[in-house]
């Protein structure tokens, strides 16, 4: 029999050799698009079945004009409208949402989304299928496939439902309605915050004065005040980093999150490897201790979707910070 403890010992060995194998970053013109149950075209972003080291699973998914996804249940999913207006069936409820909406559904809920405009809508999907799979919970039920919408179809659909609900937290925040923030007043509207996430961050970070880690930040489920009850996974921001000459955000390191590039183009040092990204690409922090650095070198504003996974900022972020603290190195270009 093989000595349990030597296998113990050789655990984080075998993590780094992983990790250093694995895919950090893929562009839009590498998808591998699909049809499926549930979708009309689909795409891996960022899962363990495409090649990254990760918790979680990042997907690019359309809907044409006059269709609707398939209607199914499942964990916890986060939603990034890229493109596009409609809405969600969620557990019977009718919850509209457009580009740049933020849509949350709860673990197990039946849901099924619909294309009310006149262009294919784009929506980015995170799921903690690895986690859930690990656990021991990765249940998917499939109730109707993809398909288009009939005349008729939706004369039966509950009238939109309030953004908060009663049980669950709020389903869907819109890009007018998130909490907006510049570099200048991001610290000063942070003092007052005591939940644990935030605290585990570098006190450079939280410093009153101090320069801000990007330009311009918009909040989704990052903030605790906009009610997102999300526990396997958060979209938390857009991070954005204006134009300009020597463009840099901050330089730190902490553990994963992924980042999806609405607008723009730049690079990323990422443990001492240039990554170039433009609109539709996706890199990654494997974490726990990646440091990392974002630089805009366009002529418009760059715009990051951040997204990582709840057992880093419900759970281990804040037991682990001894061994795996968040750093902070170097302060933003950004004023």
């Amino acid at each position: 029999m093989t000595n349990y403890y030597d296998q113990w010992l050789a655990y984080w060995d075998e993590e780094k050799k992983e990790r250093a194998e694995g895919r950090t970053f893929i562009h839009e013109e590498e998808l591998e698009w699909v049809r499926t149950k549930q979708d009309h075209r689909s795409a891996l972003l960022c899962s363990r079945l495409n090649g990254f080291v990760t918790t979680g699973d990042v997907t690019l998914n359309e809907i044409p004009e006059r269709w609707h996804t398939g209607r199914h249940s499942h964990g916890e999913e986060a939603i990034f409208i890229v493109q596009g207006s409609g809405f969600s069936v969620i557990d019977d409820g009718r919850y509209d949402w457009k580009s740049g909406s933020c849509v949350f559904v709860p673990f197990g809920l039946v849901h099924q989304h619909f294309n009310t405009g006149r262009t294919t809508v784009r929506y980015l999907s995170v799921m903690a299928m690895a986690l859930e799979r690990f656990a021991g919970l990765a249940k998917i039920m499939q109730y109707d496939e993809a398909a288009e919408t009939s005349l008729g179809t939706l004369e039966g659909v509950a009238a939109q439902q309030p953004d908060v609900h009663p049980d669950y937290g709020r389903i869907v925040l819109h890009y007018e309605d998130a909490p907006q923030r510049t570099s200048k007043d991001l610290h000063r509207k942070d003092q007052d915050r005591k939940d644990e996430f935030h605290l585990t961050k570098p006190k450079e970070m939280r410093a009153a004065g101090a320069p801000g880690h990007r330009s311009r930040f918009v909040h989704y489920m990052g903030l605790p005040q906009n009610n997102f009850k999300a526990r396997e996974m958060e979209i938390t921001n857009i991070l954005c980093d204006a134009p300009g000459p020597d463009m840099r955000s901050g330089k730190h390191s902490h553990m994963e999150a992924v980042l999806y590039i609405l607008e723009g183009e730049g690079y990323s040092v990422i443990d001492g490897e240039k990554i170039p990204w433009k609109k539709g690409s996706l890199i990654q922090v494997q974490g726990p201790r990646t440091v990392h650095q974002h630089f805009n070198t366009g002529d418009v504003e760059s715009q990051q979707l951040r997204i990582h996974y709840g057992i880093r900022s419900q759970f281990f972020q804040a037991i682990a910070r001894r061994v795996f603290p968040y750093q902070y190195y170097e302060f933003s270009t950004n004023r």
